[in-house]
C-alpha cells in the first residue's frame, strides 16, 4: 500500500515537472527552434559589437532533465586553459570547482581537478571576499589570511575552500578573445547528504543576483553587459552572457523582483490555475533555480494540485 502510495506521488510529480517544462519549452518558442536547427539565435540587426565595446559570450549547453537531472556548459580556466564542466545554477551565487588543495570528497580524478598556485588566492579584505560572504563579514585576523567560503544547498549537500582568481579565456562574438581575471570558489571539501549521487561535473557556475555571480563580474569589467540567458532543449541548448543574443519577438516575459535582500529570482507572489482555471491559491512566491531538477511545491499548493490530478483522473477514466 505504501509502495503504490510512493508511485502515485511519484506520478503525479513527473506530470507536474513535465507540465512546468511544457509551459517553459512555450515560452522560449523562438530560441529553441534556433537550438534544433544547431545554430545561435539570430542576433537584432540594431546592435553592432565592435572591439573596445561591450560585446557577448555565447556557451553551448549539454545536458537534460531526465535521465541525467542537470544542464551544464564546459569553460576554460587558467593559462594555458583547463576545461571544467560545470553544472549551470540561477540559485546560486559563486562559480567553483573541485581543488586540489588538497581535496576531500572530490568526485573528479586528481588530475581533473583546478590546482592553484599561492598568486591565484584571493585575500580576506578583498571586496570580493566580502560580496561572497555577504550579509556576514568574513572575520580576518590579518591582511594576508586567504579568503574562505562555504556553500550550503537544499539537498543538504555543501562544499568548502578558498576563494581564488585566476584567467577564464572566453570568445566573444564580436570576435575578439577576452582573458579577464574572474574570481571563483577552489572547493577542497565536498559532502553529498542528499537521496541522490552528485553530479559527475566539475563544479557549480553560479548565476545569481550578487557581485559575487559571473555575470556580475564580467559586468562590472566591462566585458559584457549584466544580463544572461538560456534556452534548453532536449540534451542541448546555449547560455549567454550579454545582450547580443536577447531575441526582439517570440517571448513571453515576467519581470523579476528588484530586492536586495533575496539573492533568488524571483517573480513576486503567483496565483495556480489549474488548466487554465484558479484554483484559489494565491500569493504563491516562485522561485527560478536551475539547479534544481525537480518543481517544488509547498504543502498546501502541493496537496491542492494533488486532488485536482486525482479529480481529473477520476474523470477521464
Amino acid at each position: 500500500m505504501a509502495d503504490q502510495k510512493m508511485k502515485e506521488r511519484r506520478r503525479v510529480s513527473l506530470m507536474i515537472m513535465v507540465l512546468f517544462f511544457q509551459v517553459l519549452s512555450a515560452s522560449l518558442h523562438g530560441c529553441l527552434a534556433a537550438i534544433g536547427q544547431g545554430q545561435p539565435p539570430r542576433k537584432p540587426t540594431s546592435i553592432h559589437p565592435r572591439a573596445g565595446v561591450r560585446s557577448s559570450v555565447f556557451l553551448p549547453v549539454s545536458g537534460n532533465v531526465y535521465p541525467l537531472g542537470y544542464y551544464s556548459v564546459t569553460i576554460g580556466i587558467g593559462n594555458p586553459p583547463k576545461p571544467f564542466q560545470l553544472d549551470i545554477d540561477t540559485g546560486s551565487d559563486l562559480t567553483w570547482v573541485q581543488c586540489d588543495a588538497p581535496c576531500t570528497g572530490c568526485t573528479l580524478p586528481r588530475d581533473q581537478l583546478y590546482n592553484p598556485s599561492k598568486k591565484n588566492f584571493v585575500d580576506c579584505k578583498d571586496p570580493i571576499c566580502l560580496a561572497v560572504n555577504s550579509p556576514n563579514p568574513p572575520q580576518c585576523k590579518n591582511p594576508n589570511e586567504k579568503c574562505c567560503f562555504q556553500v550550503q544547498y537544499a539537498d543538504h549537500g555543501s562544499v568548502l575552500g578558498f576563494i581564488v582568481s585566476d584567467t577564464f579565456p572566453l570568445r566573444l562574438v564580436n570576435g575578439t578573445l577576452s582573458k579577464p581575471h574572474l574570481a571563483f570558489g577552489c572547493g577542497h571539501r565536498l559532502q553529498n547528504r542528499g537521496l541522490h549521487p552528485p553530479t559527475p561535473t566539475a563544479g557549480v557556475l553560479g548565476l545569481g543576483k550578487s557581485k559575487a555571480s559571473i555575470s556580475s563580474q564580467l559586468s562590472s569589467m566591462g566585458v559584457t553587459k549584466n544580463v544572461f540567458g538560456h534556452c534548453l532543449g532536449d540534451n542541448r541548448g546555449f547560455l549567454f552572457f550579454g545582450a547580443d543574443f536577447v531575441p526582439k519577438s517570440g517571448m513571453t516575459w515576467t519581470r523579476m523582483l528588484q530586492s536586495s535582500s533575496d539573492k533568488h529570482y524571483s517573480s513576486g507572489p503567483a496565483e495556480l490555475l489549474f488548466g487554465g482555471k484558479p484554483t484559489g491559491i494565491k500569493g504563491v512566491n516562485v522561485i527560478f533555480d536551475t539547479g534544481s531538477t525537480y518543481t517544488y511545491l509547498n504543502l498546501k499548493v502541493y496537496e491542492t494540485v494533488l486532488n485536482l490530478e486525482r479529480s481529473q483522473w477520476k474523470a477521464t477514466t
